[in-house]
């Protein structure tokens, strides 16, 4: 570069090239310098789409969570309901009337009241 070239370019910037001045800063402290005062809306911005993300990932795993306790409420009701079927069927067996009759006769000795085997109380009122 000759110095013609020099001077034209100190010309336009009003800087020599050996000259120029470095940033004192780094670029961490100037992003978060420019981010603080001339950025705020775009901080607030940044840190409501940090806070939503959050409740995005604890909403899901309460939803699992849910999800969960609910099909297994489910097969605990399948299991109740067959249980209930199984009673509701031994009742009815157990409540057939030839069947009562038949441990009525065998298990307590019991029989029909014929007219020989009938005693007849008569209770006097005062």
């Amino acid at each position: 570069m000759n110095s013609n070239q020099k001077n034209e370019i100190y010309n336009r910037t009003g800087v020599g090239i050996h000259n120029q001045k470095r940033p004192s800063k780094s670029l961490f402290g100037l992003i978060l310098n420019d981010l603080l005062g001339h950025q705020k809306i775009s901080l607030l911005l940044l840190l409501l789409i940090i806070i939503s993300a959050g409740a995005v990932l604890i909403t899901t795993q309460q939803v699992r969570k849910q999800l969960f306790e609910r099909e297994q409420l489910l097969l605990e009701q399948d299991v109740l309901e067959n249980e209930w079927r199984n009673l509701v069927i031994e009742e009815n067996v157990l409540a057939d009337p030839k069947r009562i009759e038949e441990k009525s006769k065998n298990q307590l000795g019991m029989s029909y009241v014929t007219p020989e085997n009938e005693t007849v109380i008569v209770i006097k009122s005062k």
